[in-house]
């Protein structure tokens, strides 16, 4: 197979298995031939990452990531997708162990705000505790001269139960609970934006996109942007 990705995923199953569905129905296609081409790895025993950004004794998952990109780049992938937010917290390592290109979800998701609102100021982002530890989204928001807004102890914790609980938990999106997230962080922190800044959040996005507050959701941003570079290539 030529001219074919590799989607590094599985951090969670149903997330990634959100991102293929799009990828698929994004796709312009009149015929089996017109999809794309792609290899997805669904590693699902990779360590929690968030835990261990949080806690370094904890399983450390940079071995397992960086084994990936060695072992799946010798099949000479044009580029990878990495479809967990948490884990570009160990970019830098993963890229520095590959000439494959590895797409950056955050960088990418920052980017396409000015198209989703070209007035936004203050943004929000949501995510799981290592991804707001770590600033991934922090620093390219900041260069873009966007003003961070973090959640509250109280979101983040609805959130956490809304990612650990009731998704990877339970394989369910309480709706109620993303519309509430939502709505906090419009009325309480004002933000003109809200980054979805987990998977597991771009899957209730999917599943509950009936509410009225702009989002900048990364996982459907890193398909449209996994489907122009396909194309092209």
């Amino acid at each position: 197979m030529n001219h074919f990705f590799t989607i590094l995923g599985g951090m969670g199953s149903l997330a990634t298995e959100s991102f293929v569905r799009l990828l698929n129905e994004r796709t312009p296609t009149n015929r089996d031939q017109d999809y794309l081409d792609y290899i997805v790895v669904n590693h699902a025993s990779i360590p929690d990452r968030s835990a261990y950004i949080l806690d370094h004794t904890k399983a450390d998952p940079t071995s397992k990531l960086v084994d990936d990109v060695k072992q799946f780049s010798q099949l000479q992938p044009a580029f990878f997708v990495l479809t967990c937010n948490s884990a570009h917290y160990f970019y830098d390592k993963m890229q520095a162990n590959t000439s494959i290109p590895i797409l950056h979800m955050p960088k990418l998701t920052v980017e396409a705000i000015a198209k989703i609102n070209p007035t936004a100021q203050r943004v929000g982002i949501l995510g799981t505790p290592g991804t707001l530890t770590t600033g991934i989204y922090d620093q390219f928001l900041t260069t873009h001269n966007y003003e961070v807004v973090h959640p509250t102890t109280k979101i983040l914790a609805e959130t956490n139960k809304l990612i650990f609980d009731d998704i990877k938990g339970d394989g369910i999106v309480n709706h109620d609970r993303y519309h509430h997230i939502l709505q906090q962080m419009h009325d309480e922190l004002q933000v003109d934006i809200t980054i979805l800044g987990c998977t597991e959040l771009s899957l209730a996005q999917e599943k509950a996109p009936d509410h009225n507050f702009l989002v900048a959701d990364a996982q459907s941003i890193l398909v449209d942007n996994t489907i122009k570079r396909a194309l092209n290539k």
